[in-house]
This record gives structure tokens, C-alpha cells and sequence, in this order.
């Protein structure tokens, strides 16, 4: 079966994390064939490959789908109303299910690696807790894994050309809610109440301004893409809450921001004479590649340097608890943007991926 065609299947099954249960029999019924042994963890799942070495590398896969209505009218398209392989993970998947059938018939045939293999089928990286699930089952530590690899599908690079960078490659995230309370009034007696939409509305101006500010000395985003407040036009709203989030590649540039939104909400709430709360989760640390290990990597692929890090997000920084690792993207071109609910591209550049990870085999 071809990557193309493992690809296509697991497309039509997304399941958002946590819940790849169909995802997870999928994956089953490939390794199940292969001589390796099967850790389950969860919905997630380990392929171990025993070469009789001391050492291990890791290639790591994420499984799950997203919450999308798809509208790419593909053959293929998902069979789940409201849910999506809108970024990709399909694809890594199908990569890594084709280089485990690749290792299993190498080791048929006596070829022996410089270390044994482990594919780390990742459930919920769309989530909090993916990455850090694996972890904690405390697998990985027991395979004595010398490093992981990972690799994303990512638009706006050149098709077929693999990306990386030292040091910090993905931002740090965590997730802002601003709660605001007052009072209704009729807009008649506006000045009777205490309009928290109004005040919300001069908060984020403030800190839309900030982050414009900050952004002049480092990268970073302070966004909001949420706004709840009343259910009449003519009610002022007593309750307003904003949501958001923080992307940063430092911790002391998150801590500037996180500051600022608690000054700012604070000024904003005595001015008005309302009361607030401000919730900040913490969610993924920065993805940070390990320098030597990279430069291992370089020497003997062909990596395309990134200019700068992105501020995506993404869970495989917890990892680092494990093992170094480095984390890679595969351009596919020009087209429509990760969890859009057109996303596709040309399943071609997969073959190139999985070539990429043969070579990762060897380090």
C-alpha cells in the first residue's frame, strides 16, 4: 500500500484528540503485520523495532483530526460530518506507517540500523495533552530513546524541499480569558449601568496597541478571536468575555504580555467601577530544536534554513522530558492554509517525506 493511498484512508476517519479510536484500529491493523512490538497508550500507540541496539530513535506522528466541516470535495473527503484532517496529520501519519513497513522488511532481509526504531503514533496534539500522555506512560523512557524526529506538512514552502532551524523553531502558547461583570441598563438609562462591552472594547484597543509596541524589538502575538457580551441591542451588556491567546519565544516576553494584560484590565475595570478576573492557562512550551543534534542532521541532509521561528504552536516540546530532539517541516507549496476547510495539496511530496525519514534512520 502506498503512502498516497494510507493517506486517503485515514482522511476520511478524522477524530479529534483523544478520540481516535477508528484511527487507532487503523494503525493497529498495519503494525499488527509487522514484527515489532506494540505499546497502547490510550488512543495513542508505540511500534518498537528491536535491532539489539542500546540506544533508540524516535519518529513521531500525530494522529488526530480537528472540529471542520470539510468543503474540499475530494473522493476521499472525510466520512465524519464536523470533523477534518485540516492539518495534515493524515499525512504524517501515513509516512510513518510507510517507513515502518520499510523497516519491518529491512529487518526481513538482515539489514541491521545503528539504533532500534520507535514510531509514536501522538493522539491530541490539537489539544493540552497529547505529547505530554506519552510521556507520563513512561514508554519512551523505558526504550532508552536517544532522540525523535518529527515532521509537519507545511504550506507556503516550496513543495518538496524539508525546513528546520537550531535552537527555538515554534512558539510558546497560553490561552487568555478576560471576564468582565456590571450592570445592564436600557440604552435609554445607558448611564444607570455599567456597559462591560464598552469597556471591553477600550481593553483590547490597549493591548492590540502593546503587542504592536513589542513586536518592534521581538516576535510575538497577543490576539483575541472571541467576544461574548449581551443579547439585545438595546440592553447594555452586563458580561463580557474575551478570549485569546499568547504566542512568544521567550519566557520573559510571555511574562511581559501576561503582565500587561492584568495592568491593563485592572486600569480599564476601576475606570468603569467593574469587576474582572483574567484566567491564563499555560499550554506548549517553545519547540526548541537541539543544536548538536541538528547540525548532526545537516551534515548529512538537505535542510532548507527557516529565517526566523513561526509562531504556530505545537505540543512536541514536551518530548524534551525524554530525549533531544529536532523538529522539521515538509513544504507543499502554495495552496490553503493549515485548518482551513479547503486544506489539501499534492500527496506527492509524501513520497519525498518518507524518503527524508529513511535518511533520519541513519543517523
Amino acid at each position: 500500500m502506498t503512502v498516497q493511498q494510507l493517506r486517503m484512508d485515514l482522511h476520511q476517519m478524522p477524530e479529534v484528540g483523544f478520540c481516535e479510536f477508528e484511527t487507532k484500529q487503523y494503525i493497529l491493523s498495519v503494525l499488527k503485520k509487522l514484527d515489532c512490538k506494540i505499546f497502547e497508550i490510550g488512543t495513542g500507540t508505540v511500534a518498537f523495532f528491536d535491532f539489539e541496539q542500546e540506544k533508540t530513535v524516535g519518529i513521531r506522528a500525530d494522529i488526530d483530526g480537528l472540529p471542520i466541516v470539510e468543503d474540499t470535495g475530494l473522493a476521499f473527503a472525510s466520512k465524519r460530518y464536523g470533523f477534518m484532517h485540516a492539518c495534515g496529520h493524515d499525512s504524517h501519519t501515513a509516512m510513518a506507517l510507510t517507513v515502518a513497513i520499510y523497516v519491518d522488511e529491512c529487518k526481513k532481509q538482515g539489514k541491521i540500523f545503528g539504533k532500534n526504531v520507535a514510531f509514536i503514533f501522538q493522539p491530541a496534539e490539537e489539544c493540552d495533552d497529547g505529547a505530554a500522555s506519552i510521556v507520563r506512560s513512561g514508554v519512551l523512557q523505558k526504550l532508552n530513546l536517544d532522540h525523535i524526529f518529527a515532521l509537519h506538512v507545511w504550506p507556503e514552502l516550496e513543495k518538496g524541499k524539508i525546513y528546520s532551524k537550531p535552537g527555538v523553531m515554534l512558539a510558546q502558547v497560553c490561552d487568555i480569558d478576560i471576564i468582565l461583570h456590571g450592570n445592564k441598563s436600557h440604552i435609554a438609562d445607558y448611564y444607570k449601568g455599567i456597559d462591560t462591552m464598552r469597556a471591553a472594547c477600550e481593553i483590547l484597543l490597549k493591548l492590540y496597541e502593546f503587542e504592536e509596541e513589542c513586536n518592534k524589538t521581538e516576535q510575538c502575538l497577543l490576539k483575541f478571536g472571541k467576544l461574548e457580551s449581551g443579547n439585545l441591542r438595546n440592553i447594555t451588556s452586563d458580561k463580557t468575555i474575551i478570549s485569546g491567546s499568547i504566542r512568544a519565544l521567550s519566557k520573559e516576553m510571555e511574562a511581559k504580555l501576561q503582565n500587561e494584560i492584568s495592568a491593563v484590565v485592572k486600569k480599564v475595570a476601576e475606570k468603569y467601577n467593574l469587576k474582572f478576573e483574567v484566567r491564563i492557562q499555560n499550554g506548549f512550551p517553545v519547540v526548541e530544536n537541539d543544536e548538536k543534534l541538528f547540525n548532526k542532521v545537516a551534515e548529512k541532509c538537505d535542510i532548507n534554513l527557516l529565517d526566523e521561528p513561526v509562531l504556530h504552536a505545537e505540543d512536541f516540546s514536551f518530548f524534551a522530558n525524554v530525549c533531544p530532539y529536532v523538529y522539521f517541516f515538509l513544504g507543499i507549496g502554495d495552496g490553503m492554509k493549515l485548518h482551513h476547510e479547503k486544506f489539501d495539496f499534492d500527496m506527492n511530496v509524501l513520497d519525498i517525506g518518507v524518503e527524508f525519514w529513511k535518511q533520519l534512520l541513519e543517523i
